[in-house]
């Protein structure tokens, strides 16, 4: 198993698309838009810089997770995966390599946007709330893997690549990545604070307030997780009785 994620650590390294969307785009919507409600804003119980930071980090991160994940579809229709499956690499091995380097695809976006609040609004963290920030918004970004995975296992490349793109969109913009949900009408913040893009994101937004990570949040996200276990099971086992 270690060979096989080595190889694919190499893979995704040499993946144009981990500098595309998760660490340019994200910290430039930061640069652009961080001047906007800065000051002293306070929002998701950090100021406003440090809230729009941690909201792009997850945007960033659920983007290259995702795609990582769906990525599964190309080698599917490529007969990588028929190749995979005759190898003495059991498949539950398999699939939690992938799932691992789903989730380490979305630490260059934390990471990147972290600097770029650091560096234009001085966003200042003790080394302890930045080391909880990253660590929690990696484990966090689990259920997104698994999604991601699903949708790659379960759906042809060029559908796969479509649904990833909606479901991706969807959860960012009603999650309050993009807009902080305290803009959001009374039904779309219930709706939001459902959805586990919210909850992802408040992990980060609670790190860096130094607070723990609420019990409901944690529930919302677990939830999730088992939902997109699941699913990602349920497409991997029938993916593997296609022709």
């Amino acid at each position: 198993m270690r060979a096989y994620l080595r190889f694919e650590l190499r893979r995704l390294a040499r993946d144009p698309r981990l500098l595309l969307f998760t660490v340019l785009a994200p910290v430039v919507t930061y640069v652009i838009f961080s001047s906007v409600g800065t000051g002293d804003d306070r929002l998701e119980g950090v100021d406003a810089a440090a809230a729009l930071m941690v909201g792009l980090a997850s945007y960033g991160a659920v983007a290259g997770v995702l795609s990582v994940g769906s990525s599964v579809a190309q080698e599917r229709a490529s007969g990588w995966l028929r190749q995979l499956r005759v190898t003495p690499l059991p498949a539950w091995q398999a699939v939690t390599a992938k799932a691992l380097v789903c989730t380490l695809s979305g630490v260059p976006s934390v990471l990147a946007v972290g600097c770029a609040g650091r560096i234009q609004h001085h966003v200042e963290l003790g080394a302890g709330r930045w080391a909880a920030l990253l660590l929690l918004m990696w484990v966090g970004s689990v259920p997104f893997a698994l999604l991601g995975l699903a949708i790659g296992y379960g759906l042809t490349p060029q559908l796969a690549q479509s649904v990833n793109f909606l479901v991706f969109l969807g959860l960012s913009v009603l999650g309050g990545l993009l807009v902080p949900v305290a803009y959001f009408p009374a039904v779309l913040r219930h709706l939001a604070h459902a959805l586990p893009t919210y909850r992802f994101a408040e992990l980060g937004w609670r790190s860096a307030a130094g607070l723990a990570p609420t019990p409901s949040g944690l529930a919302v996200l677990i939830g999730w997780t088992v939902a997109f276990l699941g699913l990602s099971a349920w497409a991997y086992r029938r993916s593997t009785v296609r022709r």
